[in-house]
């Protein structure tokens, strides 16, 4: 089976998506996925209607898992009803209401939109009646908001016209994997995100661009000493950078800055601040319009970003809520219980080619305990597809996970290669990455830390009475020469 990785972060846990190859429609105007298998339709086809995707109902429910015994078609009041385990669920012909009993489902309300259920039973509301197809005299009704009653994950796929719907707890049920070693992988990683810790160390950036018409060796670098004060919902960084390099051979005259960045997890707030004396004199010294210098100075101001609006703006509302909920999760819960509200939540995009199985199947190949093998105090774990390469190791003593490692290798049959390798041996972490384009771009990047407890709290925002801009709005408008100096 041919599958293509795609890394994915997320609740602190690093995991690795598969991906299945793209399905052909079914004959109707678009195909149905249900828990990662095509569902094939026999006498009655998909059909797109009102902007709705309907489906006969009797395969519709098949496909969910309910027995055909248990789905019951009274045609006096043209109500289609289906059971399964303890629960039901009614719909009529050209009625927008929906009554299930039984266990708590999710519940739409009259207008449409979705929101939870308790108790045993109630009423929910599509915002598209079911219907009879003259030509088939099927049922027809709309699998989407059907299935997302039924609290089954949902998603259309436009560039394979697909329904995607993966009941979750159906996925989490027949999953054997154990996770034994990431559990004790998750109480090592609690230890230094828990509380207040400080990260001291240093970075350096350097890269090259491809062979030049004429003939100039040009290398860039970019480094220098960092300060990280981390807490479980907050972050302060002080990053000192200095900018050089060489020409031929020759060093480029180094130029320095320092920047600070706060943020506020928890509300999404990210704050920047950076100065420069020597990127003033630079610009000072080097930029004239019609022949005159002209004199600019780096403004004594913060900058803003709303990093949940921008999340929110590019995946849907609530995602960075989620995104946050899923983090705070992986902080108590043991693994299995983190996976579980991993593959529940909205942060993973389902398509026709990365279902809720094939997540699932990802992760167990890289975090399973069977998929782990032991080589001395080492366990590692190994996943090579389409060109990608990556080896997790845990690193244990005294029966203990007391830190990790990271190998991952990407390749194409061009040339171009990535190379990433990550570790942290108790408190200390160091990573190196290097990148090469053939005859366009060369980099690396190093960087490396050691953690210790602190009693200070990282700061969150700017200092009392500081000026700040909106990030996005100084980006967008032109930097302002410094105004000239008043006659004496």
């Amino acid at each position: 089976m041919k599958k293509i990785l795609r890394p994915i972060l997320c609740g602190g846990v690093l995991a690795a998506l598969l991906c299945t190859p793209s399905l052909a429609a079914e004959q109707g105007d678009f195909s149905l996925l249900v828990n990662g298998e095509p569902v094939t339709f026999t006498d009655a086809a998909p059909v797109l209607k009102d902007g709705r995707s309907f489906l006969p109902a009797v395969t519709t429910f098949q496909a969910l898992g309910f027995a055909q015994e248990d789905i019951v078609w009274d045609g006096e009041t043209q109500t289609v009803t289906a059971s399964k385990d303890g629960a039901a669920i009614s719909l009529t012909v050209g009625d927008s209401a929906v009554t299930w009993t039984g266990p708590s489902w999710s519940q739409a309300s009259e207008d449409g939109t979705s929101g939870s259920a308790g108790g045993s039973g109630g009423i929910a509301y599509l915002d598209t009646a079911p219907y009879i197809d003259p030509a088939t005299n099927r049922t027809y009704i709309p699998v989407g908001l059907v299935a997302d009653i039924l609290g089954c994950r949902v998603a259309w796929d436009g560039e394979t016209s697909t329904v995607i719907i993966d009941d979750v707890d159906t996925i989490l049920a027949e999953n054997t994997e154990t996770y034994e070693l990431m559990d004790q992988y998750l109480d090592y990683a609690r230890k230094y995100s828990q509380g207040n810790y400080q990260v001291e160390g240093s970075y350096l950036l350097t890269s090259a661009p491809g062979e030049m018409e004429s003939g100039v060796e040009i290398i860039h670098t970019v480094g220098g000493d960092y300060s990280l004060i981390s807490s479980q919902t907050a972050m302060q960084l002080d990053l000192g950078v200095s900018i050089g390099g060489t020409i031929m051979g020759a060093p480029i005259s180094p130029t320095d800055m320092d920047l600070d960045m706060r943020a506020d997890l928890d509300t999404g707030m990210l704050y920047l601040y950076f100065q420069s004396e020597d990127l003033e004199q630079l610009m000072n010294n080097n930029v004239q319009i019609n022949g005159e210098t002209i004199e600019f100075q780096i403004p004594d101001q913060w900058y803003s970003l709303d990093m949940k609006a921008v999340y929110d703006e590019a995946y849907g509302p609530g995602f960075y809520e989620e995104l946050i909920a899923l983090s705070a999760v992986s902080q108590e819960a043991s693994f299995a219980q983190t996976l579980e509200e991993l593959l529940k939540s909205d942060t993973l995009t389902l398509t026709s080619t990365a279902t809720t199985s094939d997540y699932s199947e990802a992760l167990n190949q890289l975090l399973g305990d069977s998929h782990f093998q032991k080589s001395g105090s080492t366990y590692t774990s190994t996943l090579e597809q389409d060109g990608v390469t990556i080896l997790f190791h845990l690193y244990t003593s005294g029966g203990q996970v007391n830190g990790y490692g990271l190998e991952m290798t990407i390749a194409d049959t061009e040339g171009t290669a990535l190379a990433l390798t990550a570790e942290m041996r108790d408190s200390k972490m160091e990573m190196l990455m290097d990148f090469q384009m053939p005859g366009e771009l060369s980099m690396t990047m190093e960087i490396d830390g050691a953690y210790q407890r602190t009693s200070t709290a990282p700061t969150t925002e700017p200092p009392a009475g500081a000026t700040v801009v909106d990030l996005m709005d100084a980006l967008t408008g032109d930097i302002a020469p410094a105004p000239e100096p008043e006659a004496a």
